[in-house]
This record gives C-alpha cells, structure tokens and sequence, in this order.
C-alpha cells in the first residue's frame, strides 16, 4: 500500500512537471509571436512615415531626417525587390546591442538589420547581419538563394544612405561555418577574397564586371549545423557601387 501511494505520489509531480513545462513553452512561444509581430508592425510603419517608393523608376526616397530623429544609428535602408527585405540598417557601435533591439531600441528577439563596419559602404567590404526568422521576415530570404532560379531573379541589391546611395549586384551565395568561413579569408587581400567568394558560390554568374567593393549579407543557415545555436550562415555577395 505505501509502495502504491508512493507511485501515485510520483505520477502526479511528473504530470505538475510535464504541464509546467508544457505552460512555460507555450507562454515562451507567444510571447515570441507577440514580439516578432510587433517588430513586423513597427517596420511597416516606418516604411509607411519614411519611404516614398517611385513605381515608375523603381527607387526610392528616404526620409532622413524623420529617421535620424527616431534613430542616431540608422545610417542606412537595404532593400531586394520582390522580397520582404526592405530594412533600415543600424550601425551597432556597442557589442551586438541590435542583435537583440529593434530599430527605435526596444528590446525584441528580431532584433534589427545592422553593420559593424567602422565606415560601412566607404570600407572595401561592408558586413550585413540580420537573423533568419520563423515567419519571413528580416534575413530569412537569403537561405532562397541556395535556389538557381531564385539566385538569377533575385541579382539585384539597392542600399540608400543619407551621403549617397549604392547598388549592388549578388555574385556569390552558399552557406558555410562562422569560423571556418573566417579562417578562409583571415589573411586573404581584397582581391583574393573576390576570387574566393566567386569560386565559394554555389552559381556562377557570367560578365562579372571587376569588383571595387563588397557587400556581404549574413544570417543563420541550418544546413550542416553541428552546434545550438547554428555555426553555420549563409553569405550573399555583391559587388557595390555608387551611383550618386
């Protein structure tokens, strides 16, 4: 008999243990929703307040002033025509802050699209760092780019700063390791990296004109992943240029 109350007594804490757990993931996963849908929203009406886009000409107009009132740190506006890539760009001064916060610095696991490049656009090669999230959203595109067809539609990168704007031109995609991919070009020249990022691509795009500089966008890939969270990104080339 005590044997009997002892096993009732273990069932019911392992049920008390499996439903809190089962409670805590659940409140985990809306309060998740809840943010991504709030980072969704906040974008689209800052799209809304500060670009005007020209459906003849296919460019747009930011409103520089507006967002250097929201925001010090918007340097920049990143945007992929036909995706859902259309994003201010932070410049992350203070040890991965935007990976966490959104664009007006409220805190949300979306967090923003954002650089650490001392003087993005200016330097030979600029870094763009955005997550790959769940429902579309931010970086989630780029992993499309493993796709040829997707690849060939989808060439075309425009880049608005308040000193002048850039176009760019995606040559190279894969998906690879953080460290092996930095070990790769650690001690590679700007050059030798162009060459590598050409030959690292999974297609190959033909009449590259030279390349001046680059753009290189990057989110989470889970092709290959061996750690939690993922070591593996994908990386979009392109090759930059001004074009006023």
């Amino acid at each position: 008999m005590k044997w009997l109350k002892l096993k009732r007594i273990f069932l019911i804490l392992m049920i008390i243990g499996f439903f809190s757990i089962f409670v805590l993931s659940g409140n985990l996963i809306l309060e998740d929703y809840h943010e991504y849908k709030e980072n969704t929203k906040e974008n689209n009406e800052l799209i809304e307040l500060a670009v005007e886009h020209n459906e003849i000409s296919k460019e747009s107009s930011i409103n520089w002033e507006y967002l250097k009132s929201v925001n010090e740190d918007i340097i920049g506006w990143i945007e992929i025509e036909n995706t859902a890539i259309n994003y201010p760009i932070l410049k992350d001064n203070s040890n991965l802050y935007y990976l966490k916060h959104s664009y007006n610095k409220i805190y949300n696991n979306a967090g923003s699209i954002f650089t650490t490049n001392t003087y993005p656009f200016e330097d030979f090669e600029t870094t763009v760092y955005g997550h790959n999230m769940k429902n579309g959203t931010m970086f989630s595109m780029l992993g499309n780019y493993l796709d040829e067809e997707f690849f060939y539609s989808h060439l075309d990168i425009k880049i608005y700063t308040p000193y002048g704007n850039y176009k760019g031109k995606i040559f190279s995609a894969y998906s690879i390791g953080i460290e092996t991919e930095s070990n790769n070009i650690k001690n590679m020249n700007f050059k030798e990296r162009g060459e590598y990022y050409k030959k690292a691509s999974e297609y190959k795009l033909d009449n590259m004109n030279e390349v001046n500089k680059i753009i290189k966008l990057s989110t989470c890939s889970y092709i290959n992943a061996k750690t939690s969270p993922t070591d593996q990104r994908y990386y979009i080339i392109a090759s930059l240029e001004k074009t006023n």
